[in-house]
């Protein structure tokens, strides 16, 4: 992870709010507008969709990861994703311009941005390469390899969505392994 000078910590205290967010909590709704991205300082938090009544979630995001609905906040419209907390969390909430503003100041904060963000769009791009070219079985696999965490830290139907099964299907997955 990038290494911030004391100058850039004391301005980024600043302009960073510490929110305490309860499980069951969404910090962004489907539809709603976003300026500000998240950092789990603790806790367990998830991005889903419902589409014709059915969950799909699209990632998982633990302490030291970056949360939120990036297309919502890039482009200014409203969300088509949900961003949920599972577990009671610390968030430094940050609001994005203003964030922006102070990468032009301190190039280490832009490098510290652009590894969160590197590692948020890398979990996107390997949930998606693994729903395109892996088998349900592979896909468990990978999860259990990659990402224990989520198996202990969240639920069977979100995990069954967040792999593109049925709950039953993931039922049979776990089964054979």
């Amino acid at each position: 992870m990038a290494s911030l000078s004391n100058e850039a910590i004391e301005l980024l205290d600043k302009h960073v709010d510490f929110m305490n967010a309860p499980k069951g909590s969404f910090l962004i709704k489907q539809g709603q507008r976003t300026n500000h991205f998240y950092i789990i300082e603790k806790g367990f938090a998830r991005i889903f969709s419902v589409i014709n009544d059915k969950e799909i979630t699209t990632l998982f995001a633990r302490e030291n990861d970056i949360i939120t609905s990036t297309y919502a906040l890039f482009t200014q419209t409203g969300s088509e994703e949900n961003v949920e907390i599972l577990e009671d969390s610390i968030l430094l909430k940050i609001n994005y311009a203003t964030f922006v503003n102070l990468c032009k100041e301190h190039p280490n904060l832009f490098n510290l941005y652009r590894f969160l963000m590197e590692k948020h769009y890398l979990a996107l791009e390997e949930r998606t390469l693994s729903l395109q070219f892996d088998n349900a079985l592979e896909r468990y696999r990978k999860l259990i390899s990659r990402h224990p965490f989520i198996l202990q830290r969240a639920s069977l139907t979100s995990i069954a969505s967040y792999l593109g099964m049925s709950p039953v299907t993931l039922s049979r997955m776990r089964a054979q392994i």
